[in-house]
């Protein structure tokens, strides 16, 4: 497809499947944000969204990630998600209310069958009954049999047209709650998805015994990077370092924005010392790392990220082990930075 026209698709396959394409022509992140606007754009979900992305691809120097975060925040952002769990919670309710009068509809033509079928037996059972008497029985019998089976064929139609709505909004649902915990910038774990995974961790461990880890990072120096080469730069370096971030761990961890430039991974089944490990190699990949300033091809400078770690201690509170965890970050960053420190 090309990146130009806006394609109406009715399958979500395909839908998935040339947001992806249309994002990766545009040369940007596949965000679970910028998916979300890609989406939005390829089915017409917002016609102002629609229209002013017509003209961002048209004009591909000035579609980039910030924009797409803006255009995000704009149409699908912290109103985008009330609004769309309100339609949500409006779908699921319709189509539960034409659920139940499609089976009160049901129950009432089951008891008029009944009812014929009662009077009918009655009818019959009579030793004098004609053979005249006798076949308009019968024929009404099949009547009511056929606009029964009518409307029963109807009715498991319906049902499954209903449970396709309801398959379309929790999947829409879904979405949402994925953006509502999703940090909009970096694509990784809101602060809020934090609480709840670190809450969720601490939990299994309490119950189980297993071992559970927790890094703190921040970027050092990150004031800097604003400060002489703008926000624009530094949000590269946020996004630059949640990538490593990222990508430098298991399916089973949950990396997280904890605030400004300051990160959070939770490590279950981690000893102290495995991450301690994890530290010193996520400490490296981001020191690869090279910002470059795409006007003149040039690096803005040495990426480096100090990380406090800790284990968690069975019987305490989540607080004591986040302050311990926040305090080995602050004696990293005073021993000089670019380093890892644990307690």
């Amino acid at each position: 497809m090309t990146a130009t026209a806006t394609t109406k698709i009715a399958n979500p396959r395909d839908i998935a499947q040339n947001v992806m394409t249309l994002i990766s022509e545009l040369n940007l992140q596949p965000t679970p944000q910028v998916y979300h606007v890609f989406y939005s754009y390829l089915t017409d979900e917002v016609p102002e969204l629609s229209q002013l992305l017509k003209v961002l691809i048209r004009n591909t120097q000035e579609l980039d990630e910030e924009t797409v975060f803006r255009v995000y925040h704009k149409y699908l952002g912290c109103n985008g998600i009330e609004q769309k769990l309100d339609q949500g919670v409006e779908g699921l309710q319709a189509a539960v209310e034409r659920v139940e009068e499609a089976v009160q509809s049901v129950m009432i033509d089951t008891e008029l069958f009944c009812d014929e079928i009662d009077t009918a037996s009655n009818t019959l059972s009579d030793e004098d009954i004609s053979l005249e008497d006798t076949r308009a029985v019968t024929e009404k019998l099949s009547k009511v049999s056929k606009t029964a089976r009518n409307r029963y064929g109807n009715f498991s139609s319906d049902l499954g047209e209903y449970h396709q709505e309801v398959r379309r909004v929790r999947s829409e649902l879904e979405l949402v709650r994925r953006d509502a915990m999703t940090d909009t910038l970096t694509g990784i774990a809101n602060r809020k998805n934090f609480d709840t995974s670190l809450r969720h961790a601490v939990t299994t461990t309490m119950e189980t015994g297993a071992e559970l880890s927790l890094l703190m990072i921040d970027i050092d120096h990150f004031k800097a990077f604003n400060d002489n080469f703008g926000h624009r730069t530094g949000d590269g370096v946020l996004k630059a370092v949640a990538r490593v971030l990222r990508n430098s761990t298991k399916g089973a961890d949950t990396v997280a924005r904890y605030g400004g430039e300051e990160f959070a991974i939770i490590l279950p089944d981690t000893s102290l010392e495995n991450a301690e490990k994890l530290a010193n190699k996520l400490r490296d990949n981001v020191s690869a790392q090279q910002i470059i300033n795409k006007k003149t091809g040039k690096t803005f400078g040495k990426l480096t990220v100090s990380i406090g770690l800790t284990n968690y201690r069975l019987g305490e509170n989540i607080l004591e082990f986040v302050d311990r965890a926040d305090n080995a970050l602050y004696e990293a960053k005073q021993s000089g930075r670019n380093t890892c420190v644990s307690q």
